[in-house]
């Protein structure tokens, strides 16, 4: 607070008051801030308990330029010959971010780690050796409804071995090509509700192998959850237009004890758990394998925030947690 002790110089004093003002406005607009978040219940159980990646959408946490310089926590999509459209991001006065869909055939917009253009190296963060992930979104399910492309609002990850890093992901012990990932998908909204109840969205995993368009004749083989197993039933008359959290627990196995996956809605789990026994370069395939899934507790996976053309997705903030960031990949 500024006093004005003299009457001499109230305009002098007045100037510079309305310069900071308008100073303070600024710094709320481009720098809002983020504070390290109390890690919820579901994830101190687990042990995780440090805030390794908290984050709310200005211009200096997501690289809207595509710099792809370090330091940003968010860059723009740039995956499978498919690079998004800044436009198709909107940030928000109040830290938030609107994702209003790709035309250019993106599935994603936003991504926590990025290829360097025309290398074999990345920029941004990925996670591994465990974690409680968490986003706070809101979406309209009728407009989700309405559409007609092959695309909604999602919250998911993929590894850095593959997607980004060049035949990181191939199973040992098989031909050059034949490859082995894991996708977690914290959260989609339901396109088509057939034989699904309104209050409830999907969330599941697919342990992914084979040679793309050769083991199973269009793109890679796969392990899925059931079906029935990937929906998460919220609250009946839950507000999809509001905000809620939506997070997603993984706890990797050890040779003593089962890998786990659970799916929580603001704070309760949704669904049932997924478990895995300890990946050790078990021979392919997957399918029915008490280590189906394994694989994940090996690779480091970066965060995708996306939605479908006329599907408007806003995020206010992500966060993880976990036992500690020893695991991780940061460049």
């Amino acid at each position: 607070m500024i006093f004005v002790n003299s009457s001499r110089h109230d305009k002098k004093h007045a100037a510079i008051l309305r310069s900071l003002q308008k100073l303070a406005l600024m710094c709320a607009l481009y720098q809002y801030p983020v504070f390290a978040a109390p890690a919820p219940s579901q994830a101190a159980s687990a042990g995780y308990t440090i805030n390794t990646f908290t984050s709310n959408f200005t211009i200096a946490t997501v690289d809207m330029k595509d710099s792809r310089r370090r330091g940003f926590k968010w860059y723009l999509w740039d995956l499978f010959n498919r690079q998004a459209d800044h436009a198709a991001v909107r940030l928000n006065a109040d830290g938030s971010v609107t994702l209003l869909g790709d035309t250019t055939g993106a599935t994603g917009e936003l991504v926590t780690a990025v290829q360097y253009r025309g290398t074999n190296s990345f920029v941004g963060t990925s996670f591994s050796g465990g974690a409680y992930i968490e986003a706070e979104l809101k979406f309209d399910p009728r407009s989700v409804s309405a559409a007609t492309v092959q695309a909604w609002p999602a919250f998911w990850a993929l590894p850095l071995e593959g997607n980004i890093i060049p035949k990181a992901n191939e199973w040992k012990g098989q031909p050059s090509g034949y490859v082995h990932t894991v996708e977690t998908d914290f959260f989609e909204a339901i396109r088509d509700p057939a034989g699904m109840p309104p209050n409830s969205y999907g969330g599941s995993m697919h342990d992914w192998y084979g040679v793309y368009n050769k083991s199973c004749g269009h793109g890679l083989c796969q392990v899925a959850m059931p079906y029935h197993d990937g929906m998460r039933i919220v609250p009946v008359g839950t507000d999809f237009t509001q905000y809620h959290r939506f997070g997603f627990l993984w706890v990797p196995a050890t040779v003593q004890t089962a890998g786990y996956a659970k799916f929580y809605f603001d704070g309760r789990q949704v669904g049932k758990t997924q478990q895995w026994r300890l990946f050790e370069d078990q021979p392919p395939p997957p399918t029915g394998q008490p280590w189906a899934f394994g694989v994940l507790d090996r690779q480091h996976m970066f965060l995708i925030l996306g939605t479908g053309v006329t599907q408007p997705m806003t995020v206010r903030s992500v966060n993880v947690w976990q036992a500690h960031t020893a695991s991780n990949s940061v460049n």
